[in-house]
């Protein structure tokens, strides 16, 4: 069986249960890290291609902080994450506070623009910096820029626990 249809398999299972304060809690095996590892992000067409990010609600932007996604990145995705998501808080702490300044050294050197450098320093921050057993994260769904140009942002707000395997 192919290993990338089995880690589907295994992720789609590991939805369903939840962790403690979690919504979803996520698996990701020892061998699928050292994979994220040895290549943190991943060009090309199609699902896990020309992934890329923005921050939001810094510099006086009017929307909410967060990071929103266009199509569909590598590892993010796999686990569920959809262009239609935003992530808030990383383990509490809002995402701005972590990625604003960091992005801005990145090539476009602005954080609220959409590149896929700033997706590739998401994953490199969630599954790389830090070793550490599991990473909480404050997740909108359904979040819609045409709610949030108008002002009538409201979210509904999951916590997603990702546990790493090593």
């Amino acid at each position: 069986m192919n290993a990338r249809v089995l880690l589907m398999l295994i992720l789609t299972a590991t939805l369903a249960a939840c962790g403690p304060g979690a919504d979803r809690t996520l698996q990701v095996s020892a061998e699928r890290l050292a994979e994220i590892w040895a290549k943190p992000y991943i060009g090309g067409n199609g699902p896990g291609g020309f992934a890329t990010a923005r921050l939001s609600g810094i510099d006086g932007n009017t929307w909410p902080a967060g990071i929103h996604f266009t199509g569909h990145g590598p590892y993010l995705h796999e686990m569920g994450f959809a262009p239609d998501m935003m992530i808030t808080e990383i383990d509490g702490v809002g995402v701005d506070e972590i990625f604003a300044e960091r992005w801005r050294g990145l090539r476009l050197r602005d954080p609220s623009a959409f590149d896929h450098m700033h997706y590739k320093d998401l994953i490199e921050y969630l599954f790389l910096e830090q070793p550490r057993d599991a990473v909480i994260l404050t997740v909108d769904l359904d979040v819609s820029t045409y709610d949030m140009d108008a002002g009538e942002y409201r979210p509904r707000t999951e916590t997603w626990r990702i546990e790493f395997e090593r």
